[in-house]
């Protein structure tokens, strides 16, 4: 093809790109006969990429699909895909589901998937990227040691999809390749290592993941945190411990999070333990005070297996010195959407004993518009900590209601009103 290059004029292809022609630079990408001219077309589209709208773009990058689809030599391929990476790097997806797809020919005359694996040798970048992210979409245990070596492409765009189809995959013979590049000098790579990790989620995964934990990086340092925790293992507390007393506000609260993982995923043969051990280090951590963190995860996430177990770790941690921020958010708690989660914080808020519960507790009934089961909740919680005088105190407070049959607090409530 090389000879054939030096020989067709090309210059007319860059009088048709500057003059916004781009339709008649399709024609050529698809429809000329010389890959010489296919070639340029496909130059010319990445050197205008940005002079094209993005009114236009999406437009152009189903173009370079359907060329890099039927394009017959590899090297006027590759040109064509470097274009597609400029406007839209996701568009790979879509040229390897047009591979895929069997109602249509493959590039060549390879079949599919066998053209994934011949890519992956490919000098061309671009069509290693194609190779990696159709081996991955496959998701068959032959492609794992090639998605493994490709974590160490020399290309950062081959190695970070490579790394991201790791996670995909989910193999744990991926792990160590991947953990390699968990100290890349590409942050990008650095966090795609970490979400991979996470994403394969064994013992194995999870434990390469422990240096992270302490990475000077603060975004993989976060998402490190984070996945440390699912290993439900005492081992990681204290680096966790140590992540709540970081200066940075994301890392204290992705490390508030895992230790709520940490006790949600224990074995169940390790739950006791696992919750006494890390309910005993936060009570006594020296260093700061720990409460506000549960507390504004408590109120920010909206995973159920966290909130229940922030409530149940609330109600610990206020043991020695209770405080009205954490009654006041257990109190509210009770009319969880959750259930399991307001009994958590109906139990919490009877072990921690305070009687000013009772005031917030009453405060809350009189002014939110509770059902059946939340009414039962402040009920139990009352019955459990009122005395005969704080009893006698609160049946003359106003407003006050002892419900006993839910119905009755209906009733009686709009009795009240008239």
């Amino acid at each position: 093809m090389a000879d054939q290059d030096q020989t067709v004029n090309t210059a007319f292809l860059e009088e048709i790109a500057f003059n916004g022609q781009y339709d008649q630079l399709r024609d050529h990408l698809i429809e000329n006969a010389a890959p010489a001219v296919r070639r340029r077309a496909a130059e010319l589209f990445t050197e205008y990429s940005r002079a094209i709208g993005d009114d236009r773009a999406e437009t152009v990058t189903g173009w370079l699909v359907a060329a890099a689809a039927q394009e017959p030599h590899d090297e006027v391929r590759a040109r064509i895909l470097e274009a597609l990476l400029e406007f839209d790097e996701d568009a790979i997806d879509d040229l390897v589901a047009v591979i895929a797809d069997a109602d249509r020919p493959t590039p060549g005359d390879t079949p599919y998937p066998q053209v994934f694996f011949d890519w992956l040798g490919s000098h061309a970048a671009a069509l290693r990227l194609v190779a990696v992210a159709g081996l991955g979409d496959l998701g068959r245990s032959r492609v794992v040691p090639k998605l493994a070596t490709a974590c160490s492409d020399r290309d950062v765009r081959v190695r970070r999809r490579a790394i991201i189809e790791c996670g995909r995959v989910g193999d744990d013979r991926c792990v160590r390749a991947v953990a390699a590049n968990l100290d890349s000098e590409d942050e990008a790579i650095r966090l795609a290592a970490a979400d991979a990790l996470v994403a394969i989620g064994s013992e194995k995964a999870l434990r390469a993941l422990l240096p992270a934990a302490k990475s000077g990086d603060t975004a993989v340092r976060k998402r490190a945190m984070e996945g440390i925790g699912a290993l439900g293992s005492l081992q990681v507390l204290g680096t966790l411990l140590r992540g709540l007393d970081d200066e940075t506000a994301e890392i204290r609260q992705a490390a508030a999070t895992a230790i709520i993982r940490l006790v949600a995923e224990a074995p169940s043969d390790e739950s006791h333990r696992v919750r006494e051990t890390v309910a005993e280090q936060l009570t006594t951590y020296p260093n700061r005070d720990v409460v506000a963190e549960f507390l504004t995860l408590f109120a920010d996430t909206d995973e159920a297996v966290i909130r229940r177990n922030t409530a149940w770790v609330l109600g610990r941690i206020a043991d020695d010195d209770p405080r009205a921020d954490v009654i006041r958010c257990l109190v509210r708690a009770i009319d969880d959407g959750d259930d399991r989660t307001a009994q958590v914080a109906a139990s919490s808020l009877v072990r921690i004993g305070e009687p000013a519960i009772i005031d917030e507790l009453e405060s809350f009934v009189a002014a939110a518009d509770l059902g059946t089961k939340a009414l039962s909740r402040a009920d139990f919680i009352r019955n459990h900590l009122t005395d005969s005088e704080a009893e006698e105190r609160l049946k003359n407070a106003v407003e006050y209601v002892k419900v006993s049959d839910p119905g009755d607090y209906t009733r009686q409530k709009a009795g009240t009103s008239d």
